[in-house]
């Protein structure tokens, strides 16, 4: 076999390797769906993207022959470490063909800078944090991929494990089809006794409250989801960038925030999954993306991702879910 190298990723050459490189690893025909690769590069580059402003990383490439034939990301996220009260070191953005040589010397370089960092675990996939994609897929693989949810080979795994890594965590994926929902009786009379009471009230976002109504739903976020597993939250800069994109985006309508007594309450906001035109876009923003978008339409059509869900703990168990989901 070819010889194998580690490198780190030092220059601007090897950050053009380490983003392209999926595309050596996945064929045209896998379910795995590209992100656009100036916002890879951007959200990989400290100075670029607010994440960076309190974390760290460092790039390691693999080699086989000066070809690359993996890649890894080893992440201190010091407003993670600080809000979690841990000293976790993450690993993300991993890619790897199927060479166990080289998928070990990848985990054990991270691994090894991640422990000059000062930092007693590692764990992963984290691209870069939980608020990003995150985690890898170990089963569902004839399934393609929501938004911001990963597809993987199905010997990822395989790899992880036989460098004796194992699994901390479920995290599950639902899907939800309108019409094949059914909702029994004894449900419709309690969300419509919800409704009577009226003791929530309910707002759908508009473009005239839409930047508004983002920053409730991020600070809905930050508190409702305090003290789950893996969760930091936004930092402002991050927070700031998200308002943007999401304004860009996000069609108001599915945006819906719930008050009590005009305090925020709870809040649900969906994404049109935009994976069917990521994956004809592979990578590249162009003079080509109206038509990608005008061919992409139809499998886009009616089919949401929900990125941002809520209930503060204070008024949990008063069926705010039920009133969320029939909206």
């Amino acid at each position: 076999m070819a010889e194998l190298s580690i490198i780190p990723v030092n220059t601007a050459e090897d950050l053009d390797r380490f983003v392209e490189l999926p595309w050596s690893i996945y064929t045209p025909d896998s379910l795995w769906v590209p992100n656009l690769k100036k916002q890879d590069r951007e959200l990989l580059s400290p100075g670029e993207h607010p994440f960076w402003k309190t974390a760290r990383r460092e790039l390691f490439l693999a080699l086989r022959d000066g070809r690359p034939v993996g890649r890894i990301a080893a992440i201190v996220d010091e407003k993670y470490n600080a809000y979690a009260g841990e000293r976790c070191g993450a690993f993300g953005f991993f890619e790897c063909q199927d060479d166990r040589e080289a998928a070990h010397a990848l985990l054990q370089a991270a691994h090894d800078w991640l422990r000059r960092q000062g930092m007693a675990f590692m764990r992963g996939p984290l691209n870069p944090s939980t608020n990003y994609t995150c985690a890898m897929l170990v089963d569902g693989f004839d399934e393609a991929p929501a938004l911001m949810m990963p597809w993987n080979p199905p010997y990822y795994p395989a790899l992880l494990e036989s460098w004796h890594m194992r699994k901390e965590q479920d995290l599950f994926a639902y899907l939800i089809e309108r019409d094949k929902l059914r909702v029994e009786d004894w449900l419709k009379d309690e969300i419509r006794h919800l409704k009577e009471q009226e003791r929530f009230t309910c707002r759908v976002s508009s473009k005239a409250t839409l930047t508004e109504d983002i920053r409730i739903m991020l600070d809905l976020y930050r508190i409702s989801w305090a003290g789950n597993w893996g969760f930091a939250p936004l930092s402002d800069g991050e927070a700031d960038v998200l308002v943007k994109e999401l304004k860009g985006l996000l069609n108001p309508d599915f945006f819906v925030l719930f008050f009590h007594d005009g305090e925020p309450a709870a809040g649900m906001v969906a994404l049109p999954d935009f994976n069917p035109l990521l994956k004809r876009l592979n990578g590249k923003l162009g003079l080509s993306a109206l038509w990608h978008y005008w061919q992409a339409r139809g499998e886009m059509r009616g089919k949401y991702r929900m990125i941002l869900f809520g209930i503060r703990e204070e008024f949990r168990l008063l069926g705010l879910p039920l009133l969320l989901l029939d909206y």
